[in-house]
């Protein structure tokens, strides 16, 4: 019997295992990490939730696993809600884009996205090319992008301008 057909149906595959995010909370985005994980609950076993989660926890470092091992009873329960709760209880927002992280996406098109004098032009077109794709995946509209100019080019102290985007969450809109 081969060994695909042996473990087909009693484990995952080693293919899919391997695709599990790590998360270090020095190093890494957490909403990038948060759509890794996304990425993965769509393709994994519906039936083998319990090892991903235990996968996920595992896979975390620091005070991020920390964190997960306090609440490892309640993680572990085995289905996709389980999978939710470990983002937010690492702080992100499941199926939400916190308002300042997008508006910080903005500012770094915007405003930050220049060529380095020892940069190549590809590059610096691929850098752009990242940069300009967030916004769009994000689905900001041209009225949002121009209430979040007019907010940085105000002269609101950077404690204000933070509140207003701050006090803005609520709604969902600047």
């Amino acid at each position: 019997m081969s060994s695909t057909s042996e473990t087909g149906s009693s484990s995952v595959s080693n293919q899919l295992s391997s695709l599990v995010p790590t998360f270090d909370p020095a190093t890494d985005d957490l909403l990038i990490y948060q759509q890794k994980v996304k990425l993965v609950l769509a393709a994994w076993p519906k039936t083998k939730l319990q090892e991903l989660i235990t996968r996920l926890i595992l896979g975390c470092k620091g005070t991020a696993f920390q964190k997960l091992q306090i609440h490892q009873t309640e993680l572990l329960k085995g289905d996709e809600e389980c999978v939710r709760k470990l983002v937010e209880y690492l702080g992100g927002q499941w199926g939400k884009i916190p308002l300042e992280r997008q508006y910080e996406d903005a500012e770094q098109a915007l405003y930050h996205t220049i060529q380095k004098p020892d940069e190549a032009n590809d590059s610096y077109l691929a850098r752009a090319d990242v940069m300009w794709s967030r916004l769009l995946a994000r689905k900001m509209t041209l009225e949002e992008i121009q209430a979040y100019v007019v907010l940085k080019g105000s002269l609101l102290t950077a404690d204000e301008k933070k509140r207003v985007i701050m006090d803005s969450e609520v709604t969902g809109q600047l």
